[in-house]
């Protein structure tokens, strides 16, 4: 099929190099130039584990280039010009972000839906909207694209959200848990399940609202589930429990299950905060209070001050003590850096006169444009260290923010010469407490001791 992907960000860019691994044929479009001239080249423009390759194989070379003579299948471009006339199937997979009273910024949604119905064929065009859009928000696209488009385009419009997760986009995308196709007609429902029909996943067909809260209602109770494991590691702390053991008992009633249930310093990225958000938002405006959400929000932002709490009562203050702070992305295998928890960690460290040294494997540029301001001020007391043995030179505390795998398996005696103190904060429980306590480190997790 003829495919088009608006936005090639995480969700556009890893489905269309997907979709065109698979043989069709996909033009990706996105605005910013810049990210396409990447794209050109057979990258990636931001690091996700086996996309690079994928876009590589995959990516029509320019003229010039090397590779010019082979026809490949995925076509980046910044024309909707180009890329929407000939398309069976358009997909919006554009950023839906978060405004500061946490209603959500459609603004992307609808200038896309009407740089798409201005460039509609004459043909029949199933638009789908992939972004994450409270209820009610694809049938206003649908005017959006009716209100420019010409008197000879036929189109209908799909909701059918995506759930995949930064760090594991392609092998989602690969293997969805499910498809959720919410359309108000047959006639769109049958063309995506004859696309999707190389997947071997469940297919759930509902209205386009309902569609629409799917995604919502999953990352909202995924959000509530890692709260309430923090808040049940807080109870362990106080009764001398580790959260651990108890969440591996939780975990195994299959009416729960393991996943999401790793104490911690909360949940961050560019979904689970935004969703959030959003969904408390669009349900005070229908004129509900959710609560059990609005507690689980207000949880994960406390979360990292109960860290630092602890770092600064084993210290005795942060003032003057130098903090080394391992992982910077919001999770690992990654380097996104939005609602990054090591965000507020090194800001609110600063603030209380400690001096920060971080690393992490994947973020540090990215993170360099985010603490851009830090380190204007005060480049001495903010630094980016180029390994994380040269973060842990002269630290007072190992902080460890993101559990990378290289974080895992360190030289701990190495570590300890290179430490001026013997403080492990372990804000993941990445590390076995007997055996930290045992090499003589001041060791504490979350819910652990």
């Amino acid at each position: 099929m003829k495919l088009t992907f608006v936005g090639a960000g995480y969700v556009g860019l890893t489905s269309a190099a997907v979709f065109a691994d698979l043989g069709h044929k996909v033009w990706v479009v996105d605005v910013d130039k810049e990210k396409i001239k990447v794209i050109k080249k057979g990258k990636a423009p931001f690091f996700e584990p086996r996309l690079d390759e994928l876009v590589a194989k995959t990516v029509r070379p320019e003229d010039d280039g090397p590779r010019a003579h082979k026809a490949g299948n995925l076509i980046p471009t910044s024309s909707y010009r180009e890329a929407i006339p000939e398309a069976e199937v358009v997909f919006i997979c554009v950023g839906t972000p978060s405004k500061k009273d946490g209603e959500t910024d459609l603004s992307y949604v609808f200038s896309a839906a009407e740089s798409i119905g201005k460039n509609l064929g004459g043909g029949y065009t199933v638009v789908v909207v992939k972004s994450t859009v409270p209820p009610g928000t694809t049938e206003k696209v649908a005017e959006v694209i009716s209100d420019v488009a010409q008197s000879t385009a036929k189109f209908d419009l799909v909701d059918s959200p995506e759930f995949l997760a930064e760090g594991s986009a392609v092998k989602d995308t690969l293997n969805p848990s499910r498809i959720v196709i919410g359309a108000s007609s047959e006639k769109p429902v049958r063309i995506l399940k004859k696309l999707f029909s190389s997947f071997k996943s469940p297919l759930v067909i509902c209205d386009i609202r309902s569609a629409e809260l799917i995604k919502y209602a999953s990352n909202a109770f995924l959000a509530t589930k890692v709260s309430f494991i923090n808040e049940i590691a807080q109870i362990a702390e106080r009764v001398g429990a580790d959260v651990t053991k108890v969440a591996k008992g939780m975990g195994l009633d299959d009416r729960i299950g393991p996943k999401f249930l790793r104490a911690g310093l909360g949940y961050g990225g560019s979904c689970f905060p935004k969703d959030v958000e959003s969904l408390l938002s669009f349900s005070n405006h229908a004129g509900y209070e959710f609560g059990v959400l609005q507690a689980a929000n207000t949880v994960n932002s406390e979360q990292y001050r109960r860290f630092i709490e602890k770092i600064k009562g084993r210290l005795g203050g942060l003032r003057g003590k130098k903090i080394a702070v391992l992982g910077l992305a919001f999770k690992p295998d990654t380097d996104d850096m939005r609602k990054a928890v090591s965000v507020e960690i090194i800001k609110s460290l600063l603030k209380e006169g400690a001096k920060v040294s971080a690393c992490d494997p994947m973020a540090q540029e990215n993170a360099k444009c985010v603490f851009s301001e830090q380190l204007t001020v005060n480049s001495k007391q903010l630094r980016f260290a180029k390994d994380v043995y040269q973060a842990l030179k002269g630290a007072d505390c190992l902080a460890l923010v993101t559990e990378w795998e290289e974080f895992a398996n360190l030289d701990w005696e190495k570590v300890k010469k290179l430490m001026r103190g013997n403080l492990i904060a372990d804000g993941r429980n990445l590390y076995e407490l007997e055996k930290m306590q045992k090499l003589g480190f001041d060791y504490f997790g979350m819910g652990r001791n």
